[in-house]
Order: structure tokens, then sequence, then C-alpha cells
């Protein structure tokens, strides 16, 4: 008997936890019903919004434009997209960049785990 709850309640969480996987999809959806050039890419962990004209995240593209020190127009030239479209991902980063930076951090420690970067202490 106690078997058979240990089972019942092991299978309550996993089908919780999948629900809450399944929220957090449809709040990308909706988040990325918001934005002319962004979109919703299904991931396993990452939840941020990507360019809907290229591979790339909003935290790519605002990490490639802060660390080369570029203006909105040069981004714009380099990444060869509309201006408007850089303009938008770095107001999406502005006001999702404790999501971002979270998920800049878990990829480094991904990769740190597989040996791939060392990572600073």
């Amino acid at each position: 008997m106690s078997l058979d709850l240990e089972q019942l309640g092991q299978k309550l969480t996993e089908a919780l936890d999948r629900i809450g996987q399944l929220e957090e999809t449809v709040k990308s959806v909706q988040e990325a019903s918001r934005w002319k050039h962004l979109i919703a890419r299904p991931h396993r962990w990452r939840r941020q919004l990507s360019l809907r004209a290229k591979n790339m995240t909003v935290g790519q593209l605002a990490s490639t434009v802060y660390a080369n020190n570029l203006t909105v127009e040069e981004a714009s030239e380099n990444l060869e997209l509309p201006i408007e479209a850089i303009q938008e991902a770095l107001r999406y980063y502005e006001q999702n960049r404790e999501l971002i930076q979270a998920e800049a951090a878990e990829e480094r420690r991904r990769l740190a785990e597989r040996g791939i970067i060392r990572l600073e202490s």
C-alpha cells in the first residue's frame, strides 16, 4: 500500500513538473506575441526570446552590442538586421536582464561541467 502511495506521489510530482514547464512555455509564447522582431524558440531550459530573423538569442545580441561598444546603427549593419529589430531586442534585454544574465550563467556552468570552459573563482 505504501509503495503504491509513493509511486502515486512520484507520478504526481512529475506531472506537476511537466505542467510547470508547459506554463513557462505558454508564458514565453504570450510574451513573444508582444514583439514584432522577437520569437520564443523551444529550448529545454532557456526562456529568453530570440530574434525572428536570425538564430540568435537576445542575450547573444546584447553581448555583441555591448562588448563591441556598437551603436544601434552599427549593430544593424554588422548583424544585417533592421534598426527597429536591434532597438526592440535591446528594450527586451533591459526589461528581462535578470533572466538573460541567469541563463548566461547557467550556460557557462553547463560548459564548465562538460570541460569546455573553466570558470574563474
